[in-house]
């Protein structure tokens, strides 16, 4: 949760650190990155504005920026679910669910589902820090991943992943290292 402006500046510096950028002067020709800008305004003026009506003007515009840019791109990032760092490489299908967790500077492919298991059992994997999503991959239900970790290509993920910096492939998920 991005509480204050220096958090979000943070947030924001780290996230144009991971995509290689050194400024986000209108991010001409990158949609990902002006995405993940409207992500971290939405989670900082939707806190304000929990404190302070003022800012829900601001909360509203930031959703709908965000919301619009991600019917384009394909992607459902909810508020308040991935640290700083993330990047984003290519549009293309990506959800997260609101009950999952990711961690600081991990790296996600296209066409990658991170969600709940089933409508009964509601928690979501926790992904930790520094890894990388490969395309195609699926991470359900209450999973934990293990920081360093790599996530195949197409891979699914159902159960955890404790060893750090662990390689994983396959359906259903098998550490190859």
């Amino acid at each position: 949760m991005i509480k204050n402006k220096k958090e979000l500046k943070y947030y924001i510096k780290c996230d144009l650190k991971q995509s290689g950028r050194k400024s986000h002067f209108m991010y001409i020709g990158s949609e990902i990155e002006r995405y993940l800008f409207y992500l971290r305004k939405n989670e900082y003026f939707t806190h304000k504005s929990l404190l302070n009506g003022i800012y829900k003007i601001n909360s509203f515009y930031y959703r709908y920026k965000q919301h619009k840019l991600g019917i384009k791109l394909g992607f459902d990032i909810p508020i308040n679910v991935v640290k700083q760092g993330l990047r984003i490489d290519h549009w293309g299908f990506l959800a997260i669910s609101g009950n999952a967790r990711i961690g600081k500077n991990c790296h996600i492919y296209g066409d990658v589902t991170i969600g709940v298991k089933n409508n009964k059992d509601q928690r979501g994997p926790i992904i930790g820090d520094n890894v990388t999503i490969g395309a195609g991959a699926r991470i359900i239900g209450p999973v934990k991943i293990a920081s360093g970790s790599i996530i195949g290509a197409n891979c699914v993920v159902t159960k955890d992943i404790i060893k750090e910096n662990s390689v994983c492939v396959g359906i259903p998920a098998k550490v190859i290292n």
